[in-house]
């Protein structure tokens, strides 16, 4: 069988989760989606409750489930490559390892964020969106373009009501790192639910939202050196989300909810990727 994505021969050498809901009384069940990792990077898919804690704003919470995650994802990739088309590949490879589990959007940032297409699973509209994010000459960004591009990738999900929303960026230009929009950005996604992964060159310094955004939202960040082709980078971020795990716990009666989340493990050389920062259910 031929791949549903692959991109043209010519290319191939080119380098609501967190949500609460009121259940008896005043308790509060939230479902929130992580990833776990061993020491070498690979993907641990065994976890059980007994292997996990769960605390919001500090007080335990009572896991009441974890399974591997089903619900389909809803992911905006966010591709900021300069004109250079140097994503375009991976981002074929990446939509091909995920298809089947969710719907996707693409925008490319020419220099601001243009959508190439709304969220589908459709094969066909996935692959022309592709052929937008090939070689477009240079592109000149002043690093704002791309904090704006997060901020309303995450209101988007947020008005889908999306269940398992997530942000992709792969970018070549990075942000400004006291962008004015850092803070709003922020906020947008921690409403949103969405977990932001971000795929970037290793000469950047990432600033507020593409450098602290991932650890806040349970994504994850992979940098690539010069010289060194994007695939591997961007598909350890598709096995996150091929692996995602969906927790739920509830919080006793008498806990009130809070925005602050910790999901730990017991198991040894085992790191967890999961967000510490959840919707405030106090102020929806």
């Amino acid at each position: 069988m031929k791949p549903l994505l692959m991109v043209p021969v010519l290319f191939a050498a080119l380098v609501m989760p967190g949500a609460g809901r009121a259940t008896t009384g005043t308790e509060v069940v939230r479902t929130v989606y992580f990833s776990a990792l061993d020491s070498k990077g690979v993907a641990v898919t065994d976890l059980t409750v007994a292997d996990l804690a769960v605390k919001e704003g500090g007080k335990n919470g009572v896991i009441r489930n974890v399974e591997p995650a089903t619900a389909p994802l809803a992911l905006s990739l966010l591709v900021d490559d300069g004109g250079s088309g140097s994503f375009q590949p991976a981002v074929a490879q990446f939509l091909q390892t995920l298809i089947g589990h969710g719907v996707f959007a693409i925008r490319a940032l020419n220099p601001q964020a243009s959508k190439l297409t709304d969220f589908t699973d459709d094969t066909v509209a996935l692959r022309t969106a592709l052929g937008g994010i090939g070689p477009r000459g240079r592109i000149t960004s002043i690093g704002e373009q791309i904090v704006e591009a997060v901020r309303e990738a995450a209101a988007d999900l947020r008005q889908r009501r999306a269940v398992r929303p997530a942000i992709v960026v792969v970018t070549v230009i990075g942000e400004q790192l006291q962008s004015a929009q850092a803070d709003a950005t922020l906020s947008a996604l921690q409403k949103s639910g969405a977990s932001l992964s971000v795929v970037h060159m290793s000469y950047l310094q990432l600033g507020h939202v593409l450098g602290d955004g991932p650890g806040r939202s349970g994504g994850m960040i992979q940098s690539v050196g010069s010289g060194v082709p994007p695939g591997p980078a961007v598909a350890k971020v598709a096995a996150h989300y091929l692996h995602q795990y969906a927790l739920t716990y509830a919080l006793p009666e008498g806990v009130k909810p809070n925005e602050k989340l910790s999901v730990t493990t017991n198991r040894k050389g085992v790191t967890l990727l999961a967000p510490t920062r959840i919707p405030d259910l106090s102020n929806p």
